[in-house]
């Protein structure tokens, strides 16, 4: 589906900025930053501002098309894939790798009463490349 059909469907007007910020986190699996975004778009987009990011993505965030990511970087990052999964951050270099497994024994800590639905952990260890 393409990305100015998804924005409508949630009734956020497709404005050229929140198409290319949508198009571009859709693109990439690397969990990105605001200004991780801004410095891949603004060569090609001279009128994007990081504010524009910025708003773009916590307009996305609230209408439930991206995934908003805090690991204590003093930043947050973001995951279009809003799919239940959990997160693996490599401590040497910073990667994150999505985890699609709900982690078994989830269902046993729900609290009485409760209903379980999905899991999201933050894992952290050193990735392949840096071990």
């Amino acid at each position: 589906m393409s990305t100015a059909v998804i924005l409508q469907e949630h009734k956020i007007r497709p404005s050229a900025q929140r198409l290319a910020v949508y198009d571009y986190l859709r693109s990439v699996k690397t969990h990105p930053s605001v200004d991780t975004i801004y410095q891949a778009l603004s060569p090609t987009n001279p009128n994007l501002s990081r504010t524009t990011v910025y708003n773009t993505l916590e307009l996305l965030a609230q209408n439930g098309l991206v995934l908003t990511l805090d690991f204590g970087e003093g930043f947050l990052r973001y995951d279009a894939d809003i799919t239940p999964h959990s997160h693996f951050q490599c401590e040497k270099c910073g990667a994150v790798i999505d985890i699609m497994d709900t982690p078994k024994g989830c269902e046993q800590m729900v609290p009485k009463d409760c209903t379980f639905t999905s899991a999201a952990l933050y894992l952290h260890g050193k990735c392949p490349d840096c071990k």
